[in-house]
């Protein structure tokens, strides 16, 4: 016992070391870049002056009032934006949880795939987000979301075909453009939604984070409790995972259209009924 202390406590110590370094320089380049950013940045001045308060009287003439947290729990479009919201995390956020044990478990490929892959989905949701915003302007916040929830499904229905070896990078493609369009549009229909009642647009974004995080956490809760395998991993695993990866971010693409479905007929951020704005 003693002799295998020894052999394995400078591993350990050498392991949390390049953790610590790691951590350190994450830290330093956010600092840096955080620097770069408050300092860079230039700000419209805050001062009202007198154009700007006959902008701001005719802007509060048009939305009738201001709306406090109470209101936009009255509001039908909040629960519609807010349910598009959490599918699209639930879509991002399992996917990229259960892909390295996806890869391992159920592909049996090598263990450089569980870095190469979400590497791939990465870069291919960096690219897509780059043309998410003359697709939403071309096309429209709901087509560019349909777009994109129809990418994951086409990935989840790929991972369904089984032992897809090394085409697991198409899959990866799929996931990574899919699920950045979603989040981003996702993101552009909350801004859409507050329009201009910014003075509680920090409490509409916060309710979107909640849902986000509440929904993801029992997501993985419900899938660790249904898990096969209590300890250790056996035969099961292989298509357990496969499993989790189609049916889940699948399920949520399918329900996220369906909500998108009950916004078909409205603009997001009108508010007739309550008296409020609309959007023009």
């Amino acid at each position: 016992m003693s002799d295998v202390f020894v052999v394995y406590t400078p591993n350990i110590f050498m392991f949390l070391f390049s953790i610590q370094m790691l951590v350190y320089i994450v830290v330093a380049i956010g600092g840096v870049f955080c620097f770069i950013f408050h300092i860079g940045t230039k700000e419209k001045s805050t001062r009202p002056t007198q154009k700007g308060l006959e902008t701001s009287q005719t802007s509060l003439q048009r939305s009738h009032g201001t709306m406090i947290w109470k209101d936009w729990l009255k509001c039908r479009q909040f629960y519609q934006v807010a349910g598009i919201y959490m599918c699209t995390r639930l879509m991002v956020n399992v996917s990229q949880v259960y892909v390295p044990l996806y890869v391992t478990d159920t592909l049996q490929l090598n263990k450089d795939y569980v870095a190469l892959i979400p590497l791939v989905i990465y870069i291919s949701g960096f690219v897509s987000s780059l043309i998410i915003k003359p697709l939403n302007r071309f096309l429209g916040r709901k087509m560019a979301f349909f777009l994109s929830a129809v990418l994951v499904l086409g990935a989840c229905d790929w991972i369904l075909v089984g032992d897809v070896g090394k085409q697991v990078f198409g899959i990866a493609i799929l996931l990574g453009s899919g699920g950045s369009m979603a989040l981003v549009t996702s993101l552009s229909m909350t801004a859409d939604l507050i329009n201009q009642n910014t003075e509680s647009g920090a409490f509409v974004y916060g309710a979107m984070s909640f849902t986000d995080k509440l929904s993801n956490g029992l997501a993985v809760l419900v899938i660790q409790l249904v898990h096969p395998c209590k300890s250790g991993c056996c035969a099961a695993c292989h298509d357990f995972y496969q499993t989790v990866m189609a049916y889940v971010p699948g399920g949520a693409a399918i329900l996220s259209l369906i909500i998108l479905a009950t916004l078909i007929r409205t603009k997001i951020g009108q508010r007739n009924n309550t008296g409020l704005y609309t959007l023009q």
